[in-house]
Order: C-alpha cells, then sequence, then structure tokens
C-alpha cells in the first residue's frame, strides 16, 4: 500500500512542478526533449527488473555457505549514472562543487535511511532533494542543475546504498547470498532524487527564494 501512496504522491508533485513550468524550464536549459526524457524514465523502470552480476566472494565468517553475489541495478543505479554522464558532457560542474555537495547529500541521507529485512533499504528522499537542490543555487548559480541532479544521485547511492552494505550483506548471507546496489527499496530513490532535486532547484530559482 505504501508503494503505490509513494507513487501517487510522485505524480502529485511533478504534476505540481510540470504546473509550474519548471519541468519545461529544465528540458529548455538542458537541452533535452520530452522524448529523451520519456525513454530515460522507461529504461529506469523496466531497466528495475534486471539485476547485473559484477563479481562473487566468499564470507569469511561462513565457511559453509556459497559465496555471495554483488550485482547492481540496472534501472535503480546504472541508468540514473548514464544521465549523469550525459548531463556532464552538457554542462560540467566545477569538480569541488560536485565533492562537496555530494558528500554533505550523503551525510544527510544516510541517516535518514533504513534497513528493513522484508522491503529493504528505505531513503526518505526530501532532506537529499532540499540539500541537493539549495546546495547547488549557493554553490553555482549558473550551473545549479546538473550539480543538484549529480550530488542527489550520487549522495542517494553512496548514504542510502553503499554505506549500508554492511547490512545487506548480513541478510544475503541468511538468504539468497545476492547483493544488488541500487535495488530494493533504494530503486526508485536514487533516480527519483536527481530529477526531483533539479525541479526544486529550478522552482526555487525561479521564485527568487535564494
Amino acid at each position: 500500500m505504501s508503494r503505490y501512496l509513494n507513487a501517487i504522491i510522485t505524480l502529485v508533485i511533478f504534476a505540481i512542478f510540470l504546473k509550474l513550468g519548471s519541468i519545461d524550464s529544465v528540458q529548455a536549459k538542458l537541452q533535452i526533449d520530452q522524448k529523451e526524457l520519456a525513454v530515460g524514465m522507461a529504461l529506469a523502470t523496466f531497466g528495475s527488473l534486471l539485476g547485473l552480476q559484477l563479481f562473487s566472494f566468499e564470507s569469511p565468517n561462513r565457511d559453509d555457505q556459497p559465496p555471495i553475489k554483488l550485482g547492481i541495478n540496472l534501472g535503480g543505479a546504472v541508468v540514473p549514472l548514464l544521465f549523469m554522464l550525459h548531463f556532464f558532457n552538457l554542462q560540467p560542474p566545477a569538480a569541488m562543487d560536485m565533492i562537496i555537495l555530494t558528500l554533505l547529500v550523503t551525510a544527510v541521507v544516510y541517516p535518514m535511511s533504513r534497513f528493513d529485512s522484508k522491503r529493504g533499504m528505505i531513503v526518505y528522499l526530501f532532506g537529499a532533494v532540499v540539500f541537493a537542490a539549495v546546495g547547488a543555487l549557493l554553490l553555482d548559480p549558473e550551473n545549479y542543475l546538473v550539480l543538484a541532479y549529480s550530488a542527489a544521485v550520487l549522495g542517494t547511492l553512496i548514504g542510502g546504498d553503499l554505506l549500508h552494505l554492511p547490512q545487506i550483506k548480513k541478510l544475503a548471507e541468511r538468504r539468497a547470498n545476492t547483493i544488488i546496489i541500487g535495488g530494493g527499496g533504494v530503486l526508485d530513490a536514487i533516480f527519483l532524487s536527481g530529477l526531483l532535486a533539479m525541479m526544486t532547484a529550478e522552482t526555487m530559482q525561479q521564485m527568487n527564494f535564494l
């Protein structure tokens, strides 16, 4: 039920951004059309069904267990990162700004994420979206969109997933012996955090919030 509620809330938020003109403004500034955005969202949605195995490793404390497989989710991690690289080619942010804001978002996301044995990682996007948007506007008022998107994606991936790998590893040892980066409850968070951060930053900029 909560997953359907989250989907409804997300649609309402995007409808608000559409009404405010933030989506059209972002598309114009980044020179992307609705078709490209739709294709990207479709890839993220359908790609969420695919997990690509990277390698496997032995659990040092459980010799009787099969190797743990480490993989990466196509829609939850690969597609958002490809979007980020595409945006980098258009308007690359300053490296130092990127590092500072990513670390800040990571520090915010990590304590706001919790691990659920049934649902996987649960990430609350509010902190990542707001801090990425505000931080991007303050650090780089000329190129805030790409900076906001990239910091939100990387901060959510690192703080909401990678730093919680020890917890996920314990579950993997008890269950399917598989760890998927960008899978489970983090899937929607990584992809949506970047888009929502961009839209939020653009809305703030249009309203002269900062």
